[in-house]
């Protein structure tokens, strides 16, 4: 909800609106969602989706405790994180007072 989409649901740049990001990976206990900046180039894209897609649902109930995704490392690396002015956030969920997800975001 927070970005524009193109048709291949890229995340777009809006004017006004502060920097887009690289990559954005949502996890719930239904499993992951991610999206791509629609500048980066289609073979980044397809190589960081087969790691997005590998990634676990977020650990929701007690199950195990909250880390951040096994492969976002190795995502970074890709989206090149070791470069100066990029770096990596996360956004907790809650409702009622309750982690519900998280929200890892690649600028």
């Amino acid at each position: 909800m927070r970005y524009e989409y193109d048709s291949m649901g890229r995340m777009l740049a809006r004017p006004g609106v502060g920097d887009t990001p690289r990559f954005v990976l949502g996890r719930a206990a239904e499993g992951c969602v991610w999206r791509f900046r629609s500048d980066l180039d289609v073979d980044l894209i397809n190589r960081v989706a087969k790691l997005a897609g590998r990634e676990s649902a977020f650990p929701f109930g007690g199950e195990k405790p909250v880390c951040e995704p096994e492969r976002l490392a190795m995502i970074g690396r890709l989206l090149g994180v070791d470069r100066a002015g990029i770096c990596t956030r996360r956004e907790l969920v809650s409702r009622s007072g309750v982690e519900i997800a998280d929200i890892w975001t690649i600028d």
